[in-house]
């Protein structure tokens, strides 16, 4: 134990002397996710693209100075769209984003570091310009399907069906998104297989996992097929490489999530926490710490039992989702929303600029705009979705935040730094604790006890403890009493 807390010592003293990398100390587990959507992230060629190449520049921030451990890239495969959620090639890179030069040493690059990246595979459909979809729809008007494979791989219809585009009379296909991304067949194996190999591909580039979008929509309304493909692609994905981490998004209510996890994927994102109205959000709102922890003990028990080996995927915002800064308005909610989900147990994910309170909000090109890196100087800023319409202000940049010691920033860093520290908060049990106080959250990662106040007000509660680390805000303790200021986090090395 004592070990545990001098390596603690050391990371938080580190913080604060300085943040170059030779003092920079590595995790025991990589456990924490940055998101990026590449477009808007860093522009390494002044062309007002973000890029892969940028990414790469960027590397030093996102493990240094904020301590993130792994990367999520979202699509970044050759798309019509600027979102790139409908690929034309899962063998590409789009030539927006650089070359697969930029993204080899970018892989380089952060294998050298010991990070982590995985990329979002979009599986459940694909472009309506991806040559398969060409080559079947051309195939179906000239009734000369037999001879072209392509044709299977695809949902058509001679008929109007719900979720169904027309391409001509008596010819329909299935779209369940939009009518620019045909949904693929995933009862066919031939598709199965090429799908498969695109995963090796990229596996054999280098990369650690994948991120798999929309897979409650891979058979429509049929929960048991979705599951089955899913144990399918783990299984073969797991049997080519086996510490391939997956993180699947499944939007939909709880019982669902959890059993999706018979599928044997590691980890579902927990959107029963995230987003505006999410059990993180209400919970500050209405400080009820007690009540979350008990949600939380009893979300992770439920995922252990379909899969023993399962981590959670907790998150405050994404790509989908508001930009945080939006509804938890005063830096100190922002703060204790972080301090919770980022101890919580399992792989949290940081969604590019939640660290510095970046806004947005309405339409999707409003939650994907410029990360702001300093206000006095353009350089790598990027333009963002062209059809962005967003003119709410952003309050801070990277290099504004990194020089003040209050920021929103320097608190993600500081907490991150202690959750490296600690391999039990990630892979540990999950244990709520009542210390008969509404308002407090505590929960206990084997000898890790883990103590936010969810009020405006300072609480008082006796816990035993050996050594206590402040994370945010004020604590006084007396004897076994701790009284802990409004929204203030503090992690205890509890006395056995």
């Amino acid at each position: 134990m004592m070990k545990r807390f001098l390596t603690l010592l050391t990371a938080l003293l580190i913080l604060s002397a300085c943040t170059q990398n030779d003092t920079y100390v590595k995790p025991e587990v990589n456990s924490v996710y940055y998101e990026i959507f590449v477009g808007s992230f860093y522009d390494s060629d002044e062309d007002g693209m973000g890029d892969l190449e940028g990414v790469r520049q960027k590397l030093d921030y996102i493990q240094y100075d904020l301590g993130a451990t792994g990367i999520w890239l979202m699509p970044i495969s050759p798309s019509p769209t600027y979102h790139k959620y409908d690929v034309m090639d899962y063998k590409g890179i789009d030539s927006a984003y650089g070359s697969m030069e930029d993204f080899e040493n970018l892989v380089e690059d952060m294998n050298e570091r010991g990070m982590d990246l995985i990329l979002d595979l979009v599986l459940n459909h694909s472009s309506e310009e991806h040559p398969w979809f060409k080559e079947a729809v051309a195939a179906k008007k000239s009734d000369t399907c037999e001879a072209v494979a392509s044709c299977d791989y695809y949902n058509f219809s001679n008929t109007y069906q719900k979720g169904y585009h027309k391409i001509q009379d008596n010819l329909y296909y299935e779209g369940g998104f939009w009518s620019g991304m045909p949904d693929l067949n995933l009862d066919n194996e031939s598709l199965k297989e090429i799908l498969l190999d695109s995963a090796k591909f990229w596996l054999d580039k280098g990369v650690k996992g994948f991120r798999l979008d929309a897979t409650t929509h891979f058979f429509d309304n049929q929960h048991e097929a979705n599951v089955e493909f899913l144990k399918w692609f783990n299984d073969s994905v797991k049997s080519y490489k086996p510490d391939t981490y997956i993180v699947a998004e499944a939007w939909s209510h709880e019982g669902l999530v959890q059993d999706m996890y018979r599928s044997g994927v590691d980890s579902f994102f927990n959107f029963k926490l995230s987003q505006d109205s999410g059990s993180i959000v209400k919970s500050i709102k209405t400080a009820q710490g007690y009540k979350l922890a008990q949600t939380v003990e009893a979300y992770n028990d439920k995922l252990k039992v379909n899969n023993p080996n399962a981590l959670d995927a907790p998150f405050l915002s994404n790509h989908d989702n508001n930009r945080s800064a939006g509804y938890l308005v005063d830096i100190e909610d922002q703060k204790l929303a972080a301090s919770i989900y980022l101890l919580l147990p399992g792989h949290p994910f940081i969604y590019y600029g939640e660290e510095i309170g970046l806004r947005g909000s309405g339409i999707d090109e409003n939650k994907r705009l410029p990360m702001i890196w300093d206000k006095k100087d353009d350089t790598g800023l990027t333009k963002g979705p062209v059809d962005a319409n967003y003119k709410g202000k952003q309050e801070e940049s990277v290099k504004e935040a990194l020089k003040d010691k209050n920021s929103l920033l320097n608190h993600y860093k500081k907490v991150i730094a202690i959750r490296n520290a600690y391999p039990q908060l990630t892979q540990g049990e999950f244990q709520s604790v009542d210390l008969n106080n509404d308002a407090i959250y505590a929960s206990l990662s084997d000898d890790i006890l883990k103590i936010h106040n969810l009020s405006d007000t300072n609480q008082i509660f006796q816990v035993e403890y050996d050594k206590i680390v402040s994370i945010n805000g004020k604590y006084i303790k007396k004897d076994k009493k701790i009284e802990l200021g409004p929204k203030g986090t503090i992690l205890i090395e509890k006395r056995r």
